[in-house]
């Protein structure tokens, strides 16, 4: 069985070719996130709005009663003068999409932590920007804070792998390593190859996978993996 993960990055496709065995150590004792109910996702995207509204209007202690203790103390601190607060505001107005799309949510058991995936939309003078959006929130004195912003590629951005086609092991390789990481965009499972040591389940779209083995001689976006490992998306 050949898989392959496609993860946004300057380095695309992770593991594109298992022409051979797949050696990973198993998955055990992996806590994952669960996936968030709709009323808790509006809840948490409602949140990160009223964040946007208070920045554009320049209210940097209400903008900021909005994020985790740890982020308002990062924030805080580097907020000495009325310069640095101009700045802030301008970097983080920066920030503000036009449109949110919401990809993905989860939650972590405990029901502390969340984290909402999205697209984020802009109109720019060089014409509309697209940006993946990682969205992490914390519950803080039961009330849901907004922690870290991240910004990845968007989707146009992602340089793709164009010939997916398996190829003989002599094509990569062996005597060389290369590492790559990524979250997993999709997984797809084909005919003629074989799949060993690894559970296929744990291969789920929005988590982050780790990934080590010999590189294709010709085409950089090829990978024939060695091991791989998966991490909780959170």
């Amino acid at each position: 069985m050949r898989s392959w993960l496609i993860v946004p990055g300057r380095i695309v496709l992770m593991g594109l070719a298992l022409l051979a065995a797949l050696l990973a150590p198993p998955a055990t004792n992996l806590a994952w996130g669960r996936p968030m109910d709709g009323a808790q996702q509006q809840q948490l995207v409602a949140l990160y709005h009223r964040y946007n509204q208070a920045i554009v209007a320049g209210h940097v202690e209400a903008a900021l009663a909005l994020r985790s203790a740890p982020v308002r103390t990062a924030v805080t601190q580097g907020l000495k003068t009325p310069k640095d607060r101009t700045d802030y505001l301008a970097a983080a107005a920066a920030m503000v999409p036009d449109r949110l799309e919401l990809r993905h949510a989860s939650i972590n058991d405990a029901g502390d932590k969340a984290l909402l995936i999205a697209w984020a939309y802009k109109t720019l003078a060089t014409g509309q920007a697209q940006q993946e959006f990682d969205l992490s929130f914390v519950l803080e004195g039961g009330a849901w804070k907004l922690g870290d912003q991240e910004a990845g590629p968007g989707p146009d951005d992602i340089k793709r792998c164009l010939d997916p086609a398996g190829q003989p092991i002599a094509t990569y390789d062996t005597g060389r390593l290369v590492s790559v990481a990524g979250r997993i965009e999709r997984v797809d499972f084909q005919p003629d190859h074989t799949l060993v040591g690894l559970d296929p389940s744990i291969l789920e779209p929005y988590r982050i996978a780790d990934i080590s083995g010999a590189p294709n001689r010709t085409d950089p976006q090829k990978v024939m993996v060695n091991s791989i490992t998966v991490h909780a998306e959170e």
